[in-house]
């Protein structure tokens, strides 16, 4: 309620107040947000098409022959990790004081594709007194920074106060994997679709080989949560692993819809059918690695699907299509799109909920 002096309020004040509220107009505009999912995929694409080389079509139908999801994302030994501080992505949770907070750098196969100074990398939050324990194993996409960091501590929060051990995973090309002289992001996807395919199943073995070492930790219990692409080498992985509960955020669901489908990849695919690729042969491909194609362990309860109703690279159709061929999992749809759904605050609380229900069906 506003008191009668309130026009008395300084100006400075006046325009403080202001600035989450004009934030807010914004991001509550549909067009403004399809726009900004709009010149994100086309930065995307344009930072491909600045080093597209012409390849040859003939590897194409050999590839698919001899592509094999079983062995392209089996788990590999990474080794013993080298532990460093935390760093700027410290956290304070309320009442957990005796939180460790590191970094794990692993060895990694992926090296050979990405760069040689590649590591596997994961953020660990977990109470001093255990080392094992209930582990969740968070899965961001192609946008995570240290900006993201302001919006998707929000879940770490949530999982950290249930009592989970949290374990980030970095994927190649972001924070301490990001190449020398390379922007954040760069370089994960090129105008080669094989190589392309490469580097998500081996995003894939990586998660797999990390749930693999927590359980050889005497870890029994590990859940996930993955958003956009990170969202995309979880379900592949959930082929395999039998996570406890999983929680996907705009995910990816088929790599055609962005690779082919999607407008902001246009100038991309009619370079590649100028040079003589199949369409087909490129579709194919990109079946191979499209989680809306596979079957998962976690039963259907146990998944929740957070979907933003103006997506441009994933639509609600295609979430529908993915809940209809997969036992009909939990959805929820926020009024907003791919890139800004971070900003809506009801995920975090509409994910906490979610964790306790699951908490609670278990006892």
């Amino acid at each position: 309620m506003f008191h009668e002096n309130s026009q008395h309020i300084p100006s400075k004040k006046i325009c403080i107040v202001s600035i989450p509220v004009i934030l807010l107009f914004i991001l509550s505009c549909t067009a403004i947000q399809k726009y900004l999912d709009r010149t994100g995929i086309e930065s995307s694409c344009d930072d491909i098409m600045k080093d597209y080389r012409s390849g040859d079509p003939a590897e194409l139908s050999v590839f698919i022959k001899n592509f094999s999801l079983d062995h392209a994302t089996s788990p590999f030994n990474p080794g013993t990790p080298e532990i460093r501080k935390m760093g700027k992505w410290k956290i304070s949770v309320s009442g957990e004081n005796d939180l460790v907070q590191e970094k794990l750098f692993f060895n990694t196969p992926l090296s050979k594709l990405t760069h040689a100074d590649d590591k596997l990398v994961v953020y660990v939050y977990r109470p001093a007194k255990r080392k094992s324990g209930e582990i969740l194993l968070f899965i961001p996409g192609m946008g995570v920074s240290d900006p993201a960091f302001f919006f998707i501590k929000n879940f770490f929060k949530e999982i950290i106060t249930r009592r989970y051990t949290l374990v980030i995973y970095i994927p190649p090309y972001h924070l301490e994997r990001i190449e020398s002289g390379k922007k954040s992001g760069e370089g994960f996807f090129n105008h080669n679709a094989i190589r392309n395919i490469r580097i998500i199943a081996g995003c894939t073995a990586e998660i797999r080989s990390i749930t693999g070492y927590y359980r050889s930790q005497g870890v029994s219990d590990i859940s996930a949560w993955g958003g956009s692409m990170g969202a995309s080498f979880l379900l592949l992985s959930a082929m395999y692993e039998p996570y406890s509960h999983l929680t996907v955020m705009i995910p990816v669901l088929d790599w055609n819809s962005l690779m082919l489908d999607n407008p902001g990849y246009c100038v991309l695919k009619q370079r590649l059918l100028a040079d003589g690729y199949p369409e087909d042969a490129l579709r194919r491909i990109y079946n191979l690695i499209s989680p809306i194609n596979y079957p998962i362990l976690t039963p259907p309860e146990k998944i929740l699907i957070m979907s933003a109703e103006h997506d441009q690279l994933t639509s609600t159709m295609l979430i529908k299509k993915y809940r209809q061929t997969h036992n009909n999992p939990l959805i929820k749809i926020y009024n907003r799109s791919h890139s800004t759904i971070l900003t809506d605050y009801d995920i975090y609380s509409d994910y906490a909920d979610q964790l306790d229900k699951w908490v609670e069906s278990d006892h």
